[in-house]
């Protein structure tokens, strides 16, 4: 049974993609539509990729 969708493009918007700080595919294109811009930028809105363990907790490996 797979636990995430393989291409986060077609993943559900409450899905993670940061699986060390929790933060949903909704959380990051809610920054984006808020106006980040830049991967600094949604990393200061959401906490996304701030922790460095997504390489060994995300199921995709990255």
């Amino acid at each position: 049974m797979t636990l995430f969708t393989e291409n986060i493009r077609y993943a559900p918007d409450d899905e993670l993609v940061c699986y060390c700080s929790g933060v949903t595919k909704r959380r990051i294109l809610s920054a984006f539509r808020a106006g980040a811009t830049s991967l600094a930028d949604i990393k200061a809105v959401t906490g996304a990729c701030t922790v460095g363990r997504c390489k060994e907790l995300n199921p995709r490996g990255r």
